[in-house]
């Protein structure tokens, strides 16, 4: 599942492209719709082995959490 979403989002820009987007796009850049959801889920780092300290490990009270 983690795999299959991050391949739908994958994409090359250039940074003129991305800056572009930013100013003018209302959604998130793909990076951020990638690995922001992933680094807020336990199950992410389960079935990876992230440890605390790798990039996708947020701290607890750095979580969100919605329900």
């Amino acid at each position: 599942m983690f795999l299959g979403w991050a391949q739908v989002w994958q994409n090359n820009q250039t940074d003129a492209y991305l800056r572009n987007q930013v100013v003018t796009d209302p959604h998130s850049p793909a990076k951020f719709r990638v690995n922001g959801p992933m680094s807020n889920m336990p199950e992410f780092r389960e079935a990876w082995g992230c440890e605390p300290g790798d990039p996708m490990v947020l701290a607890d009270t750095a979580q969100v959490i919605i329900w």
